[in-house]
């Protein structure tokens, strides 16, 4: 039972942290379409979403430190 437990800890273990554009929101049977980047119509994120996704991809990937205690290398 006690290997079991810790193995349930231990593969519950990782980052919850990603980020996501929308693109739209559909509500009341219609489509509301968000503009990502108005500069750049094939964009797959806006700016501001590309500037959060990098810099938490760069603390996560080890090119950047980040806030202490905010990843363990193990």
């Amino acid at each position: 039972m006690t290997m079991c437990r810790h193995f349930f800890i231990s593969s519950g273990a990782g980052t919850a942290c990603i980020v996501c554009p929308i693109k739209r929101i559909h509500y009341d049977g219609h489509d509301i379409h968000v503009p990502l980047d108005p500069s750049d119509k094939t964009s797959e994120a806006g700016k501001l979403t590309k500037r959060i996704n990098n810099s938490i991809m760069d603390i996560q990937y080890g090119d950047v430190q980040g806030p202490a205690g905010w990843s363990v290398v193990i």
